[in-house]
């Protein structure tokens, strides 16, 4: 079996009273997290998940450090049975942090002050506005916008908040005129569900935020992320950190492209997808998409955890550790150039190492499929290919060194930025250390 691996990471709506108790209390991993959760909050937030009321935990200065906690525990409890990174991470609206701190971008710590931050901005807008969310479900997205439009206008702002599937769309606004296209939806056949306590993310009532959170967002120390990670507001991987504190501002007030995010993640061979937080809303939006050409799973479910036990010895057994790791070299060799943000004033509108991607990515389909064995001389190829997209893109010293050392973090294959191979004729060298 050869994975193509997303964990994705979910936001509001996802908490559960006694969320987390049972593996708190058989899991060491998840017991310190949650207790460093609290050290870090200065809260108790471990005993309000496990033990407080419906009514508390739907409260948003609870909700949101606990989803984020619950899914960092989950994810750190997944990787220590495992040891299996994913190709790709995308998180839902809050879920984005999430992936962010557990692709190593920010540090549980700070991750989680942002996260209590945001949730303070969230505070301060339904007091001023009384605004809140809705998901739409049985109907067409399209539909939806073209309703908010209709009732929208000054003093009763609505709009799409969330597009997460062909059938389903969360919309935000004031109260008033939310329950009026909630009632527009249910007499066309819809289904309407109204998430309590929560905020009106990603609409125009938040957008007076978003300068507090880019100046709050300033105040971290920020790393590349380990693995692609997808954004909200694009749809499309972070290519930058300066794209990070540009788009998470936005998040606030700009859709969630959820369904943009995935239909990405399958265009490029993902086929395996992994929900890393309480219940499992991302995996059953999913499996209400699929066509059976990928598999889901919700690390919360305590069955599909008893099948991901197994993944190790399954990704392991067919290839040995250092082929595993070449293999993994050339994978990452393919994301960074994907990932690689165009820094050429003037693009064109083809890359010229766009047709060496190519070739190096027909290797590793290759490989996958067991009809070719990878040698030095692919790897060769690969660095090389990235090294022609750096030219391309004008991709800046800095970040080339960064983007290799992440490689080489990973898979201990990387050439020195002054050892970079430049040409496909160049004689091959080692591409250790």
């Amino acid at each position: 079996m050869t994975m193509n691996l997303a964990l994705l990471f979910p936001g509001s709506g996802s908490q559960y009273k006694g969320m987390m108790r049972s593996l708190y209390e058989s899991t060491p991993i998840v017991k310190r997290t949650l207790d460093e959760a609290d050290q870090v909050l200065g809260m108790e937030l471990s005993q309000v998940m496990m033990h407080g009321s419906t009514v508390k935990l739907n409260r948003i200065r609870y909700m949101l450090p606990a989803i984020c906690t619950a899914s960092v525990a989950h994810y750190r409890f997944y990787m220590e049975k495992t040891g299996i990174e994913p190709a790709y991470m995308a998180g839902h609206s809050l879920g984005e942090y999430t992936a962010l701190i557990c692709a190593g971008a920010i540090s549980f710590e700070d991750g989680l002050k942002l996260v209590q931050f945001r949730a303070q901005l969230a505070e301060e807008i339904m007091k001023c506005t009384g605004g809140g969310m809705s998901i739409m479900n049985q109907v067409d997205p399209i539909r939806v916008e073209a309703l908010c439009r209709k009732l929208s206008g000054p003093g009763r702002e609505i709009g799409v908040a969330c597009l997460n599937s062909s059938r389903q769309a969360a919309v935000s606004g004031m109260d008033e005129v939310l329950k009026e296209l909630e009632q527009l939806i249910t007499d066309e056949g819809g289904k309407v569900t109204y998430l309590i306590g929560s905020a009106p993310y990603h609409c125009v009532l938040m957008k007076p935020q978003a300068e507090k959170m880019a100046q709050e967002l300033q105040k971290y120390h920020w790393s590349m992320p380990a693995s692609p990670i997808l954004s909200n507001v694009t749809g499309r991987p972070y290519q930058s950190m300066k794209e990070i504190l540009e788009y998470l501002p936005q998040q606030l007030f700009r859709p969630v492209l959820w369904h943009k995010s995935i239909s990405y993640l399958i265009e490029q061979g993902t086929n395996v997808f992994l929900e890393m937080g309480p219940q499992n809303v991302l995996k059953t939006l999913l499996t209400e998409e699929s066509s059976g050409s990928f598999q889901v799973y919700a690390h919360d479910e305590k069955a599909d955890r008893l099948k991901i036990t197994g993944w190790r010895s399954i990704e392991t057994t067919p290839v040995k550790k250092e082929e595993d790791l070449r293999l993994k070299a050339l994978a990452m060799c393919l994301t960074h150039a994907v990932t690689t943000r165009n820094h050429d004033p003037l693009p064109g509108s083809a890359l010229p190492s766009l047709k060496r991607y190519e070739q190096v990515k027909q290797v590793k389909q290759e490989v996958d499929a067991h009809r070719l064995v990878l040698t030095d001389r692919h790897l060769h190829e690969a660095f090389a290919m990235l090294q022609a997209v750096f030219e391309d893109k004008r991709t800046p010293m800095e970040e080339r060194e960064m983007r290799l050392q992440q490689i080489r973090s990973k898979t201990g294959i990387a050439p020195s930025l002054e050892r970079m191979p430049d040409d496909e004729g160049d004689a091959y060298e080692s591409l250790g250390g």
